[in-house]
């Protein structure tokens, strides 16, 4: 192997600045901006990661006008007008995100970005060759590119790697006190700027270049023969075991084996399109048949990606992401039936899923808008039958109101009405991917308070910025329970549990008490001090575990905890919660004394509505009423 000169590098990179300078521009706006948003750690303004991913995504695009330009011998008017083009599509792309973090965010913005910058890609392997016939310089252009992109990334690597050792051992032995912000900030620069820079001065300067026997690279020959095809047999073979195995037992086929048939077809495409040149000479004719014979094996397992993911959807509606396995599998149906029939053309193959990729991302066909309506009609299904959606209102609606602390707080009782476990999870299952994916602006118009004004009010409370769900809150606006995500996925009956901890910042007047001491009641080490050493004692009760017991010298008394800890699940929910100190304070009031319990931290388990306290720190304060 040959290495170039250092002033081959130099021309080539010169050369490279020259013919495609709005990428290496958009590379180093990128390396900076990540630089800056390291830097400036944490960055809380969207505005600042959207026009990153912006710059990111001018790098492939304006080698896409770069090349189109070289190939279709674009005049310098032409040259001018579709750099404006450029500008404008990445415009409308940073416009498109949103520009601060608030509930209504959703995730389609990226998603759609995540679409187009896979298009803009696929574009860049075919846009050079759009319209020309020349297959062997189309394969031989992109192996160009596979190759440089790869070396790129492999002297990316060792260079980051180098810089961060050298780095590393000035701190040890010089005490430099290099921050960690450094390494990261040489990763952007590396691969931002010299990545970008070394892959765009390996582009080749023509696009008619032919392809013999001894051009092919070895090294590649011996990946895809001995490396990718015995990898790409043993993992059909799995799947078609599989799909023996689903014809036997009678059984449905597992989500999983969606993305897996997905995954192992795409492999097996690449590889044909690595062994291409040698299905067109003859001493290779067994790289022909497997070219051939693979994909029309690829048939039967594309059948099995439509029966599973069909009976997802059949059973949960479509979602973005059932959308994208579906499209997918229509996208190898096609490629399938494509080559089983003896076709040549491998353009088909970026060209192809490029378009079905831009055309699934808009208007009423595509996976947003039609994703939404099934899911939102599976929702009102639901209600209807159940009598809490009627003439698309919500019939017996909880209400709510601001507190003097800015948050929500409900008008009445929570979870007033009750549905199968099974239907109560998919509601909670279709509002929260709404929230996700889609919004709430649909569901809104169903309730006569404003939900959205109420919880845009309670935003503007920093200290309920994390507490604010728009599907926890619609869903208990309908009377209905709140089931997280995560406790979905959980079996039916396994248990749940929440901690809350104050701040330890708290205040209280004690004048007016007669007796204060701190307690630690829990449940596998209740207290058992004498009561002549000291006069109460606060406990977990052991036949209900929703109560404590407060016991003294004369006697005790069961205090019943069940409707504060509800109160507490009902605005927390599971999971682990850091709250203000006022926020745990329980008072109770007897004919003989008062009580109030001031708790730092406080844990219990959830088991079929039924609140079992496991631990229970604070401050006990009572106060004694003379008979």
């Amino acid at each position: 192997m040959k290495f170039p000169s250092i002033s081959q590098l130099q021309k080539d990179g010169t050369h490279a600045a020259l013919r495609f300078p709005f990428s290496l521009l958009f590379g180093i706006l990128a390396a900076g901006l990540s630089c800056w948003m390291i830097e400036a750690d944490p960055i809380e303004d969207l505005r600042m990661l959207n026009l990153l991913l912006t710059f990111a995504l001018g790098i492939p695009l304006y080698f896409c006008i770069a090349v189109f330009a070289e190939r279709k011998n674009f005049t310098s008017f032409q040259k001018q007008i579709s750099w404006i083009v450029g500008l404008v599509i990445l415009g409308l792309i940073y416009f498109s995100f949103p520009s601060e973090d608030t509930f209504t965010n959703t995730r389609v913005p990226y998603i759609r970005y995540a679409i187009y910058n896979l298009a803009i890609h696929l574009m860049v392997a075919f846009l050079p060759y759009f319209g020309s016939d020349n297959q062997e310089g189309f394969w031989n252009y992109n192996k160009n590119l596979f190759i440089r992109l790869v070396l790129g990334v492999y002297y990316s690597l060792v260079i980051f790697i180098g810089i961060s050792l050298a780095l590393l051992a000035i701190n040890a032995l010089f005490d430099a006190n290099i921050q960690g912000k450094i390494y990261a900030q040489i990763f952007a620069i590396t691969f931002g700027i010299f990545n970008t820079w070394f892959f765009l001065a390996g582009i080749p300067k023509t696009f008619e270049s032919e392809l013999s026997l001894e051009d092919y690279p070895k090294g590649l020959k011996i990946f895809t023969q001995f490396i990718l095809i015995p990898l790409l047999l043993v993992y059909l073979c799995i799947l078609y075991f599989y799909g023996a195995k689903i014809i036997i037992t009678g059984e449905w086929p597992k989500g999983i084996v969606s993305y897996m048939i997905i995954a192992i077809s795409v492999l097996g495409i690449f590889t044909n399109l690595l062994l291409y040149p040698y299905q067109q000479w003859k001493e290779s004719g067994w790289i022909n048949k497997f070219h051939r014979g693979y994909y029309v094996f690829l048939i039967p397992l594309v059948i099995l990606l439509f029966l599973a993911i069909g009976i997802r959807i059949q059973d949960y509606g479509l979602t973005v992401n059932r959308y994208i396995i579906t499209l997918m599998g229509i996208w190898l149906a096609f490629i399938s039936i494509y080559y089983s029939l003896g076709k040549r053309n491998i353009k088909t193959i970026p060209i192809s899923l490029a378009l079905f990729m831009i055309l699934s991302s808009f208007g009423p066909w595509g996976m947003f808008s039609l994703s939404e309506l099934i899911q939102r009609k599976r929702l009102i299904s639901i209600l209807t039958e159940n009598n809490i959606l009627v003439n698309e209102q919500i019939k017996g609606e909880v209400n709510w109101e601001i507190d003097q602390k800015g948050k929500l707080k409900p008008i009445g009782e929570l979870r007033t009405k009750s549905l199968p476990k099974d239907e109560l999870n998919e509601v909670n299952s279709i509002l929260q991917y709404l929230e996700d994916y889609h919004g709430m602006e649909s569901i809104y118009p169903w309730f006569t308070q404003d939900l959205k004004s109420l919880m845009s009010e309670a935003k503007e409370n920093q200290r309920s910025l994390a507490s604010i769900s728009p599907s926890k809150v619609i869903i208990e606006s309908m009377g209905l329970t709140y089931v997280p995500y995560y406790e979905m996925l959980a079996e039916v009956n396994v248990l749940k549990d929440m901690t809350l901890v104050t701040d330890g910042n708290f205040q209280l007047e004690i004048s007016d008490f007669d007796y204060i001491r701190s307690f630690n009641s829990t449940i596998w080490n209740q207290e058992e001090e004498l009561l002549l050493e000291k006069k109460y004692l606060l406990e977990i009760d052991e036949e209900n575990k929703s109560n404590l017991t407060l016991k003294w010298t004369e006697g005790q008394k069961v205090i019943d905890l069940s409707m504060e800890l509800r109160d507490y699940y009902n605005l927390y929910g599971g999971g682990y919660h850091n709250m203000p100190s006022e926020e745990l304070i329980i008072s109770k009031k007897y004919d003989d004394m008062e009580i109030i319990l001031q708790i730092t931290s406080l844990t219990l388990t959830i088991s079929e509505e039924t609140f079992l306290l496991q631990n229970l720190d604070g401050l006990l304060f009572i106060k004694e009423f003379q008979e």
